[in-house]
């Protein structure tokens, strides 16, 4: 049986903003509200009522904000020589591979699939949120405060046409 959100300890409530979420770099923070944004959304249509095309346009969304925020994000750990650069990369791609993971069986049934998916999609960018960004991005936040000016060109400056992974 697929789990549920409840079923997983999510509450269903929408989730806020909080600084303690803040990487320290406000671009980057911009990039991860707009995944809660997201997240909170898919809460809103996930269960029967879920309907397809609010399930593609989210799906659309998350594998737009990977190209972007993770080419920002890992430019930001470049210029502030970020340590943990590589397994952070790692991540990236696994929630790219599950991000098309998901979009292709999506693909092959919308409308049977749209409530588990929109399901499926919380627990995952929860557990996302709560594993990634408020622990595995606040290792790079030191040494983005160090270098400050230069962690806000790279952000300010990454371009969309600088995606780091293909489409393939």
């Amino acid at each position: 049986m697929a789990k549920t959100s409840k079923q997983s300890g999510d509450s269903g409530e929408p989730i806020r903003w909080t600084t303690a979420m803040s990487v320290g770099v406000p671009e980057l923070d911009e990039d991860h509200k707009g995944l809660i944004e997201v997240i909170n959304l898919l809460k809103q249509h996930a269960g029967a009522e879920a309907g397809s095309d609010v399930i593609r346009q989210c799906l659309v969304s998350l594998m737009r904000y990977a190209q972007v925020h993770f080419g920002r994000e890992e430019r930001v750990m470049t210029v502030c020589t970020f340590p943990g650069l590589a397994h952070h990369q790692e991540e990236h791609r696994a929630f790219v591979d599950r991000m098309k993971e998901i979009d292709r069986r999506f693909a092959d049934d919308p409308e049977g699939l749209s409530a588990f998916v929109a399901e499926e999609l919380v627990d995952y960018l929860s557990s996302w949120l709560r594993h990634h960004i408020l622990i595995e991005d606040m290792a790079y936040r030191s040494f983005a405060e160090h270098r400050m000016a230069e962690a806000r060109e790279a952000a300010r400056s990454f371009r969309t046409s600088q995606v780091w992974f293909s489409d393939s």
